[in-house]
């Protein structure tokens, strides 16, 4: 079974969830997932992501957190 990869950007600084989003993405075999949990939306990563031809889905948690799920290409 595959962990579960998950950067936890709410408390980072931009560009710092961009930079390890595109860093971890890198890494990872086609098909896995990644979580990116934000306060914000990330328009920047949904223009790169779109234009690379990464699948993301976005969803707000109860507790006002953006759970962006990026598929890797």
């Amino acid at each position: 079974m595959t962990e579960r990869r998950v950067i936890d950007g709410r408390d980072l600084v931009p560009p710092e969830p961009l930079e390890l989003t595109l860093a971890t993405l890198d890494t990872m075999a086609p098909g896995e997932n990644l979580y990116l949990l934000l306060h914000c939306e990330a328009a920047p990563l949904y223009t790169i992501l779109r234009r690379n031809g990464y699948p993301f889905s976005k969803k707000w948690l109860e507790d006002g957190t953006n759970e962006i799920c990026i598929t890797k290409a």
